[in-house]
């Protein structure tokens, strides 16, 4: 089996954030968008554009390889907090991070143990993504909030 780089939905700028009941809003954390790509014990970590992070942070994928799914491919942010608990792009752009200041903020669940998530609606995949991460029960990996508007 072999997964598929999904290229991420990119945000537009606009004046003011949408209202209504069909927006979900998003926390924006500073760090580094990745798509988490896993089969079996095997794990990679790729960039907003697909290109390969692994070996950047292996701590992060190591952490991962336990997570309770045979495949599965999740939309995320990886972190770099300060002592304070605040994200820090810089530390985490410098790869001046420690392992134990990494965290992953998932907040989308793409693919799992063979299917393809993408027909579902987003609400069901987040549903699903929590379930998960919360069977994964790692203080790194987290599951990230949103609010409905």
């Amino acid at each position: 089996m072999s997964l598929r780089f999904i290229p991420p939905a990119s945000p537009r700028r606009r004046d003011r954030p949408p209202v209504g009941d069909r927006w979900v809003h998003e926390v924006k954390f500073d760090g580094y968008r990745i798509q988490v790509h896993k089969i079996g014990r095997d794990v990679t970590l790729l960039s907003r554009n697909g290109h390969g992070f692994t070996g950047r942070f292996p701590d992060i994928a190591f952490v991962l390889r336990t997570l309770p799914a045979k495949a599965a491919i999740i939309d995320a942010e990886l972190v770099a907090c300060s002592s304070t608990g605040t994200p820090d792009f810089r530390k985490l752009h410098a790869s001046a991070a420690t392992s134990d200041e990494l965290c992953l903020w998932a907040f989308d669940l793409l693919h799992l143990n063979g299917k393809d998530l993408l027909d579902l609606p987003l609400l069901k995949r987040r549903a699903k993504l929590q379930a998960l991460i919360e069977r994964h029960d790692h203080p790194t990996v987290l599951f990230s909030l949103q609010r409905l508007r």
